[in-house]
């Protein structure tokens, strides 16, 4: 269970957002926006009112015991009854006990303002004389608050972290693997070290599988002389960890060792921009100029990085254009990369927290040898 303190600061962070625009309510279906505010994404529906506490909404037999394990706060539980016949059947809706206590909410903000359904249903429920109450998208406010880490979430995505280098350590990549054979093994061992889960579907990519930036595993079998993309984090009480090494299996070729060093020279200029108060774009424009002057630019086909938390991808995206300005305690990815249809790819990335003169990389410990697995 997350600490209670920590919990009803963030509730008390966005009832200060709801007071300054007179929102009597905010509902939350979006899972980690409930896990973030409540301790668990097991419930249906999180309620936060103005001037009265917070409760979850969970079905019976569904989740009411594991959020009830996984929460400080009140749940509520809709329990469906089904008979023998149409006319015996009973299936409350989520928004039916947040409806009985709060029925008079004139303004209601939610994160699901795109479920047509829901919104003509809350409309219906929270009724004043002809008009239905206003619905507003709390979305923004929580992508913003969820964007910089307390010290209580940075501690736990260094869990996570720990936790994937730990297991990537214990990790024997033989010749003939299969990428899917290291895949289920590098995952095996992140849970067998505590993780809850993988951050994402892990890559392993081999040979000229490496140009997918996001390649999803085969039964290709490593042999000598190949690249070996690893693209791999862990879920540690909902907080995830990314982090990606590119290695050669026997004797590179002057090519590969040219644009190897190339991608780890951008990772590491990006680096010392990803600081408090710097534009967004700066840490990834950085990086390009490295890439641009190796002749390789057309190669890097992504930002340098994203936002890491509840979820791998979160805000901010880290790529030239975008707007805004880094924070300190933000956590975010590293990743520059080049991809070279029929010949591979090289990507290096690190999870890195932003710091007031540069990034604070939390999984340095893997190393950034590409010869690291030679025997």
């Amino acid at each position: 269970m997350y600490p209670r303190e920590e919990l009803e600061g963030r509730i008390k962070r966005l009832r200060r957002w709801m007071s300054r625009r007179d929102i009597d309510l905010s509902l939350l279906k979006c899972p980690s926006n409930m896990l973030y505010l409540s301790g668990s994404k097991e419930a249906r529906l999180l309620a936060v009112p103005l001037d009265d506490e917070p409760f979850l909404v969970a079905r019976y037999a569904f989740g009411d015991e594991i959020v009830r394990e996984q929460t400080p706060f009140h749940v509520e539980v809709i329990k469906p009854h089904y008979g023998v016949s149409s006319k015996e059947v009973y299936d409350p809706k989520p928004l039916d006990p947040v409806a009985e206590r709060h029925g008079d909410a004139k303004r209601i903000a939610v994160d699901f303002t795109s479920e047509e359904d829901n919104i003509k249903y809350l409309r219906k429920k929270f009724r004043r004389g002809k008009k239905g109450a206003a619905i507003l998208d709390v979305t923004p406010q929580l992508v913003r608050m969820r964007s910089v880490k307390s010290e209580y979430e940075i501690s736990l995505i260094r869990e996570s972290a720990e936790i994937a280098m730990g297991a990537f350590e214990q990790l024997e990549i033989e010749v003939g693997m299969t990428e899917r054979e290291i895949a289920n093994r590098l995952d095996f061992n992140m849970r067998e070290l505590g993780a809850e889960g993988t951050s994402f579907p892990t890559i392993i990519a081999i040979g000229s599988h490496s140009f997918n930036a996001h390649h999803v595993v085969t039964d290709r079998r490593l042999s000598e002389d190949d690249i070996l993309l690893m693209d791999f984090g862990a879920v540690y009480k909902g907080y995830c960890s990314d982090m990606t090494r590119t290695f050669y299996i026997g004797k590179p070729p002057s090519k590969f060792i040219e644009r190897y060093e190339v991608v780890l020279k951008a990772q590491s200029r990006a680096l010392g921009y990803i600081k408090d108060g710097l534009a967004i774009e700066k840490p990834d424009i950085e990086a390009r100029k490295v890439i641009k002057e190796a002749g390789l630019l057309d190669h890097y086909v992504h930002g340098l990085g994203h936002g890491i938390g509840l979820d791998v991808h979160e805000y901010p995206s880290l790529r030239v254009g975008k707007p805004g300005h880094l924070e300190q305690n933000m956590v975010v990815s590293d990743e520059p990369g080049v991809y070279i249809r029929g010949w591979g790819g090289i990507r290096i990335e690190d999870t890195v927290v932003v710091g007031k003169s540069g990034g604070i990389s939390l999984t340095n410990k893997i190393s950034k040898d590409p010869l690291a697995l030679r025997r």
